[in-house]
């Protein structure tokens, strides 16, 4: 067993302290937090957005109308109640309302069209779906295909007074009960709280069961023992907050800390330090683009003397860390790795630029596997082998409590992450796809995430829905998508290769309005190839893309029509020697 540091241990001292108070109480909710920070802390702030405020009180009072409402409705525990929102107060107020009646709030990832969208909702299966002004267009697209009547639907932050045949929610809740609702303490900490959507590495989106534990459990890890967290602190929400990140660790960090919660609508490199200073923010999560898009920014008067303190994500490379520490001076910037459904994680407590940690957590191993082939290597007795320093291998999780794993809600899924006879006979690990490099004194730092997702523009892309999205387009018999890096960026871009029907004409211009229609920005191939043939497996007839992903768009290997997708008029435009030379310096806006 690896030994801790001393400051290792001091965090992990602190941290199983705060676990150990937590298991003594076993009902416990987000709902439960909210109740006790408004007896205890009524003047206090809770919540920041644009320019207002609510206190630890009022914040009780908005959500308990909501709840008292929905109790009225019908909800049940376990009924879940979909939210399609943008970042505000209200999204907070209505998961709290429904955690505190049992219910679980399936966050939906409002950027997801047509199919990837429908198929949220059916995965959730809401008895209520919530959703603001901003997102009604594109809800009203597939309503027709979902099985819900118009009473069912509730609209929130109409801004633009958007017509619609559903029901405007703030009017419901003019003359309902502000007082707690007398179900909030029938909460546990095992029960579900959210369904929180992961990329779909099998295709489409899988729902995440979020419970009380491993929602504790992370915004003690990440927010209030690893910063210190105090009442006197802001938190400062700037991730969507369908996203874990956000609504499992900010939120999180806030409520068991009974710091404020400064929430922006959504990320913005202009704003960010202006509102770090106008909310006096000390703590940030933050995913590896936003430190880059805040080194892109010109020099800013509020970037200087700023209270920021602690910055806490994932996705941080060493050079951008090197530059961000020396350029803003922030105090603490301490990086992580875990992942969503796992209940594992590594955090950099020595703040070394590039790790994620040290190879110190019980039941989170690393085993070799051929990068190609992604197969792993296996000893003379069958068992898996672990990675020695220097070696680059798979993330595994130990499922010793299975009630402590986040599974997915399908059952199928769940099984399909799983893996059992990895060291012993009949042992269970969740496979997380990721490859980490462990190196010397144990540091560990992110490799790749090999298989059928990458990360770009802070959101995790699945290859296998992509795919079948471009399909189904009309004259594509087949396609292969994959990410690939480019330079000055965090992550990898979409790249798609396809082979068209010489029967039904390709056209570009109609392709790429399709592809707008279809799918969110961060999902669509910055890169497309086109091409005669593609090399399928002799098995299982799967596309083999490691000599795709090698040759990436490298015009110097590539015989093939290469196309990239031009951000400013939205559409494909042919990848001369020129714009890929503007690509490779970083001058090219992607």
């Amino acid at each position: 067993m690896v030994q801790f540091s001393a400051k290792e241990g001091e965090f992990y001292s602190r941290f199983m302290r705060e676990i150990e108070e937590v298991n003594k109480t076993h009902n416990q909710s987000v709902g439960t937090c909210i109740e006790r920070l408004a007896k205890k802390n009524p003047t206090h702030i809770a919540l920041l957005f644009q320019d207002n405020s609510w206190t630890w009180y009022a914040f009780n009072e908005e959500s308990n109308k909501i709840a008292n409402y929905f109790l009225k409705l019908g909800i049940n525990p376990t009924d879940s109640v979909a939210l399609m929102l943008k970042n505000s107060p209200e999204y907070l107020f209505i998961t709290c309302a429904v955690n505190k009646i049992q219910g679980i709030s399936g966050l939906i990832n409002f950027n997801q069209k047509k199919q990837a969208l429908i198929h949220s909702f059916e995965k959730v299966d809401p008895k209520l779906i919530v959703v603001d002004g901003e997102n009604l267009p594109s809800f009203s697209e597939i309503f027709e295909q979902l099985p819900y009547k118009n009473n069912q639907i509730f609209v929130v932050n109409n801004k633009k007074d958007i017509p619609h045949d559903f029901i405007e929610l703030p009017s419901e809740l003019k003359s309902e009960s502000r007082a707690n609702p007398t179900t909030t303490t029938n909460s546990t900490l095992d029960q579900v709280a959210y369904y929180v959507f992961s990329s779909g590495t099998t295709g489409l989106p899988k729902a995440i069961m979020m419970k009380h534990k491993k929602l504790f459990t992370q915004g003690l890890f990440l927010g209030k023992v690893l910063a210190n967290l105090t009442p006197e602190d802001v938190v400062y929400i700037a991730t969507p907050l369908y996203h874990n990140l956000a609504i499992g660790q900010s939120w999180m960090a806030s409520v068991l800390s009974g710091a404020a919660a400064a929430l922006t609508k959504r990320f913005s490199a202009t704003e960010f330090w202006k509102e770090i200073q106008k909310y006096h923010a000390t703590y940030v999560a933050y995913v590896g683009e936003m430190p880059r898009y805040l080194l892109n920014q010109p020099p800013s008067e509020y970037e200087g003397n700023t209270p920021l303190k602690y910055m806490v994500g994932v996705g941080l490379r060493k050079e951008t860390w090197e530059q961000f520490k020396a350029r803003f001076h922030i105090e603490h910037i301490y990086e992580y790795y875990g992942s969503t459904e796992a209940h594992r994680a590594f955090v950099n407590i020595e703040e070394i630029p590039g790790m994620i940690g040290r190879y110190t957590m019980p039941g989170l191993v690393l085993v070799k596997v051929n990068p190609e082939t992604e197969e792993f290597y296996k000893n003379e007795k069958g068992f898996y082998v672990k990675c020695k320093i220097g070696d680059v291998g798979m993330a595994l999780v130990k499922l010793d409590n299975r009630d402590f794993f986040a599974a997915y809600r399908d059952p199928e899924k769940t099984k399909k992450k799983l893996i059992s006879n990895v060291f012993r006979a009949n042992d269970c690990y969740f496979n997380t796809g990721d490859l980490l490099k462990l190196h010397e004194d144990y540091w560990l730092s992110f490799y790749d995430r090999p298989g059928d997702t990458f990360r770009w523009k802070g959101e995790n892309v699945s290859t296998l829905q992509v795919e079948s999205i471009l399909n189904s387009y009309p004259s594509i018999l087949i396609s292969a998508v994959y990410g690939v890096p480019i330079p000055h960026t965090e992550g990898k871009a979409g790249m798609a290769t396809i082979r068209v029907d010489s029967t039904i004409k390709f056209e570009l211009n109609d392709f790429s309005r399709f592809i707008r229609d279809v799918l969110p920005s961060y999902s669509i191939p910055v890169f497309l190839r086109i091409c005669d043939e593609l090399e399928l497996t002799g098995g299982t007839l799967k596309v083999m893309k490691f000599n795709l992903k090698k040759e990436g768009y490298n015009l110097k290997l590539i015989k093939d029509p290469l196309f990239f997708w031009n951000s400013s008029n939205k559409k494909y435009d042919l990848l001369n020697n020129s714009i890929y030379k503007e690509i490779l310096e970083g001058e090219l806006e992607i």
